[in-house]
């Protein structure tokens, strides 16, 4: 990964599996030896972005059978490099699994670490010029954003019909975030958002 946000539930950090494209043909190979009926996959990380070989993988599987792909993204790089997005979506991916937390960069802070909503804005706009759809991914921590909902549903709709929709994901206590047991006012559920 790219980063090493706070609230990272993969901790990412401490172990790197990068499959060569082999490995990666056995894995898709698997999901469809498996399922009867599949169409869609994730493509996630870390951060999947930081791989030289992103637009092979996506290109394999589509032409292995997949009909939507997805990139689960941090949006950096997509952001910095409208060519490689372009690359993308010419390899066969069909939205953007953005993670998005929020209008103001104290969000970020909190949950990523640094400074990012100018960043998450210009991969929005970037996928806007491309063509390819975005959903936005906000994780949701009680006294931190539990309050910008309204606010991301609003924008989500501002920026339609880039924007497809939203996936909002309760923060998990687990990973790199927090070391101990959260209270209770610090829990939040998909019922409560």
């Amino acid at each position: 990964c790219n980063m090493n946000c706070p609230v990272c539930f993969a901790d990412s950090a401490k172990e790197v599996f990068e499959p060569d494209i082999n490995k990666i043909r056995e894995m898709y190979a698997a999901v469809i030896n498996k399922n009867t009926s599949f169409s869609s996959v994730q493509i996630s990380g870390g951060e999947p972005t930081v791989r030289g070989d992103l637009p092979k993988i996506i290109r394999l599987g589509k032409k292995m059978g997949f009909e939507h792909i997805q990139v689960n993204t941090n949006g950096l790089r997509i952001a910095e490099d409208l060519n490689y997005l372009q690359q993308l979506k010419d390899s066969g991916a069909d939205l953007i699994y953005l993670q998005f937390d929020g209008l103001n960069d104290d969000i970020y802070q909190a949950l990523r670490g640094k400074k990012m909503l100018d960043t998450k804005l210009q991969a929005i706009k970037n996928c806007r010029v491309v063509n390819i759809g975005v959903l936005l991914v906000p994780t949701i921590v009680p006294g931190v954003n539990f309050s910008e909902i309204g606010p991301i549903i609003n924008f989500a709709r501002e920026q339609m019909p880039v924007v497809k929709g939203i996936h909002f994901q309760p923060v998990s206590y687990f990973g790199r975030f927090p070391l101990s047991s959260p209270q209770d006012e610090d829990r939040v559920t998909l019922a409560d958002i």
